[in-house]
């Protein structure tokens, strides 16, 4: 796995942090529930998370879509 991007500490930069935080957390989750060897409850509950991540992300996005003067 790649370390974390070192970025200067603003809050754009910390916006991004949270980005790449859940994306991590959105990958582990996929890879889990594409291993053969993971029992279908816990690709099931994997699935859940995963698309409780994805959205969290869509949100944290939109949200800095919006703060940046972008179109909502």
């Amino acid at each position: 796995m790649n370390a974390p991007i070192q970025m200067p500490s603003t809050p754009q930069a910390d916006d991004l942090k949270d980005v790449q935080d859940i994306l991590v957390l959105l990958s582990l989750a996929l890879a889990l529930i594409a291993s053969p060897n993971t029992p279908i409850i816990i690709a099931r509950v994997a699935a859940v998370m995963a698309q409780h991540t994805a959205i969290a992300w869509a949100e944290l996005l939109d949200d800095l879509i919006a703060a940046q003067g972008g179109v909502q």
